[in-house]
């Protein structure tokens, strides 16, 4: 038995009333493990390990870095690019290149549009769509898409873990779909507005306009948008998906973390579990517990499984290190209730 797990099996507790399973076999469908938390407080450790673990045991794991700041290869211990890499039989690994994907994203928006919108040039709207790249809530939407990509082929793996942008982005990426499904259908009742109107020119003047929105493109267009959407938000909020938040004991950490909950909940989305990264134990976790409020956290959502990890330090460096702390973290997860 190794250091690291030994000082886990002293060190590390779950808190929480509920249990599931959370790595368990028995779904048809690819387990979606999405961390997140504030910056600096191991989400990318925390993602590594359980990538790691879950592949350790006969399991093919995609790991996806969605963070600008990547970290993710620095933890595996290999380089990583915009496309898989394969870093044992079982784990594969990327990490998005965020610049890459608005860029793609907005072409392809516009390549889809340029057929529907014949007058774009006319109007000059190549270069305002164009703009779009540098717009609010671009970068938002591409990772929205490279998700929507990722769930496409994920049915080939066994579980997925996303390592996620900070909070703030990651919490309006997941807010995401729901708000752009509401947008979705009220252009459908817009351009239904709009077919009506034709048909109502065509039946006075007998034109030859295509009114039936069956045959409509900008329909079918809009109808295709909306299935895609609806997968991607079944892929982040579906049977299977688990989000587990990453924090610190201290007073920022807890509030961001409070904040985020509050968000997700009215969102759909549950707490798989949250993370103490770097815990205290005795009277200096009393102490800090108390004093930042995390103790009053812990209570006031005590149906989420708290799961404290020590500060491990140096001894997170290597692979078996972080293949222990991900086999202590699974055996958290799948433990029940401990109380």
């Amino acid at each position: 038995m190794t250091f690291l797990r030994r000082l886990l099996g002293f060190s590390g507790s779950r808190h929480g009333k509920n249990s599931r399973s959370f790595t368990g076999d028995g779904s048809a469908q690819p387990k979606r493990f999405i961390v997140m938390g504030k910056g600096g407080t191991g989400k990318t450790t925390i993602s590594s390990a359980l990538a790691r673990a879950l592949s350790s045991k006969g399991k093919d794991v995609l790991a996806v870095s969605l963070d600008p700041a990547h970290n993710l290869g620095d933890v595996l211990g290999c380089s990583l690019g915009s496309e898989p890499k394969k870093i044992d039989d079982h784990l594969a690994a990327f990490e998005l290149d965020l610049d890459e994907q608005v860029q793609r994203f907005v072409e392809e928006k516009l390549r889809q549009m340029r057929p529907l919108y014949g007058n774009l040039q006319i109007f000059n709207a190549d270069k305002i769509l164009d703009a779009l790249k540098q717009s609010p809530g671009m970068e938002e939407f591409a990772i929205l898409e490279a998700i929507g990509e990722i769930s496409a082929f994920a049915e080939k793996c066994d579980a997925v873990v996303l390592d996620t942008p900070p909070t703030g982005m990651t919490v309006r990426v997941l807010s995401l779909p729901d708000i752009t499904l509401l947008w979705v259908a009220e252009l459908v009742k817009l351009r239904s507005k709009i077919l009506d109107r034709r048909a109502y020119i065509q039946n006075i003047e007998r034109t030859d306009l295509e009114t039936d929105p069956g045959d409509d493109i900008v329909m079918a267009e809009l109808r295709r948008y909306k299935i895609e959407i609806e997968a991607t938000r079944s892929f982040l909020l579906g049977e299977g998906s688990f989000i587990f938040l990453v924090l610190q004991a201290d007073k920022l950490s807890v509030s961001e973390t409070e904040r985020t909950i509050r968000k997700l909940d009215s969102n759909g989305y549950r707490i798989g579990a949250c993370f103490i990264n770097r815990a205290s134990k005795g009277e200096e976790r009393t102490f800090l517990y108390d004093s930042c409020g995390l103790s009053n956290l812990m209570e006031l959502y005590d149906e989420i499984p708290w799961i404290e990890l020590p500060d491990l330090g140096s001894d997170i460096s290597d692979p078996q290190s972080l293949l222990d702390l991900g086999d202590v973290i699974c055996g958290f997860l799948d433990a029940g209730d401990a109380r």
